[in-house]
């Protein structure tokens, strides 16, 4: 599968290296280049430096083929942009976009092709099941 993930932070390193490892064809791209310094000594995808949210950069990084695209962005308000410009302008089949603030996933609720992601609501979620799997001990 190839896939292009927005933002080289933790999850989107974290990610990068995990996919590539799995066989994947992975391109990072990321405005910060002291950012890639997280990515993993094993990554074996492509690194492109540039702002996301310019259809020049999502060019070079080929989202037109892509099979998926990850937007993993530390900011809610980038996110939905890219994952917009993933939509409309090149047609990516499949867009999981991360969410800061799970208020910002009810932009997401109608959305075709796009599945949003939200930490505090995923982490709340595993503990309540957790809780009520084990019980109160």
């Amino acid at each position: 599968m190839f896939i292009v993930i927005i933002g080289c932070g933790r999850t989107g390193s974290l990610l990068a290296g995990n996919l590539s490892r799995s066989g994947h064809e992975v391109v990072v791209i990321e405005h910060d280049p002291e950012s890639f310094a997280l990515l993993p000594v094993d990554f074996s995808g492509f690194q492109i430096e540039g702002d996301a949210a310019e259809n020049d950069i999502l060019k070079e990084g080929k989202i037109e083929s892509a099979d998926l695209v990850i937007v993993s962005t530390g900011n809610d308000q980038i996110n939905y942009l890219v994952s917009q410009m993933a939509k409309v302008n090149f047609d990516v089949p499949r867009i999981m976009v991360r969410t800061i603030d799970p208020a910002v996933e009810k932009m997401y609720e109608n959305e075709d092709r796009v599945e949003s992601f939200s930490q505090i609501s995923l982490l709340a979620e595993n503990m309540i099941n957790k809780i009520e799997r084990e019980g109160m001990r």
